[in-house]
């Protein structure tokens, strides 16, 4: 019979307890060592899965391993959202975060099945598409003070579209809010037909990203009067911001971020939020952006994203409140 003595027993207990403080940091230190899957809550050929896609690719870059787009389409992103939301934290299902699922989901919809704060990780935003505000060529206005002139003196009788609780609805009732002017808004369900129409002057105004109205400026078919982000776009370089213009402020810049579960570990969330760091600065990614009408967001950091879900979120359930009825439809 092998016999141990009381210190050999000691020293191998030692190793093991040793040995399994040491495992997290080692598993820890080997991520990633499969490949990530990133979740889209939007269908395939849309602005968040086209950023998205960019993202990942930069992404498997920087982290060597495969990144895989998974849109999980539905419910203006919740569904998404929501199965990152309910996925192990160990950093292998992220998700591309966006305002819609993230910010202003519950102003929304009182049924979302997750907490915008506290169901994620949040890594870093990445990116930003600037916004622009057209008219149809026919509006007898070329600036944004003459808009607001013509909008006070026709109250009600010019129409601004888009999709109920997106940007192209949110950025024309805070332009009302902040400017004492009264537009009257039409409903669509999604996709291009609200570029369409503006076009075709059934809607008047619109405030639509720049990527999706750039050929129809360039066509002379739409008109754009000013930029709703807080810079002016290098692709319009004559075109002055809102404020510029001389409105009140008006950012309505949509945001593309990666997060994942609640409880990422740290050590996990630093060399997603590193990688994403070098993007920030990658030429081709900069490249890619400039033609999706986007630009990186620099400085974010673990905190201040999470701090800024957190206003957000407080601004859009006011925003809501005074909403009141309409977001009843």
């Amino acid at each position: 019979m092998i016999q141990f003595s009381r210190k050999s027993l000691l020293l191998a207990a030692v190793a093991l307890c040793l040995g399994f403080a040491a495992a997290p940091s080692m598993a820890a230190d080997a991520y990633p060592s499969k490949p990530i899957k990133l979740i889209v809550g939007f269908p395939p050929g849309g602005p968040t899965d086209i950023i998205g896609r960019v993202i990942g690719q930069q992404l498997s870059k920087e982290l060597g391993q495969p990144v895989v787009i998974e849109n999980n389409g539905g419910a203006a992103g919740l569904i998404g959202a929501n199965n990152v939301a309910k996925a192990r934290p160990d950093g292998y299902t992220l998700l591309v975060s966006v305002e819609s699922s993230n910010t202003r989901a519950l102003a929304l919809n009182p049924s979302v099945p997750y907490d915008q704060e506290k169901s994620f990780t949040y890594i870093r935003k990445v990116a930003k598409q600037r916004n622009l505000v057209v008219v149809n060529p026919s509006l007898p206005v070329s600036s944004i003070a003459e808009l607001i002139a013509y909008l006070k003196a026709h109250p009600g009788e010019v129409n601004f579209g888009g999709t109920f609780g997106a940007t192209s609805h949110i950025a024309g009732t805070l332009f009302d809010k902040a400017n004492g002017t009264k537009m009257t808004f039409i409903n669509y369900s999604g996709g291009g037909q609200p570029i369409v129409d503006t076009i075709a002057n059934v809607v008047q105004v619109g405030f639509f990203t720049e990527a999706t109205v750039a050929q129809h400026i360039k066509a002379k078919t739409l008109k754009a009067i000013a930029v709703a982000s807080s810079e002016r776009s290098p692709a319009f370089p004559d075109l002055p911001t809102v404020e510029q213009g001389g409105a009140k402020p008006l950012d309505v810049s949509p945001w593309f971020g990666i997060a994942g579960p609640a409880k990422l570990p740290p050590d996990v969330v630093a060399k997603i939020g590193a990688a994403l760091d070098k993007t920030a600065d990658d030429k081709e990614f900069l490249a890619q952006l400039e033609t999706l009408g986007a630009l990186p967001i620099h400085g974010s950091t673990t905190e201040s994203v999470t701090a800024d879900i957190g206003r957000e979120v407080a601004f859009w359930n006011e925003w809501a409140k005074e909403m009141g009825s309409a977001l009843a439809r």
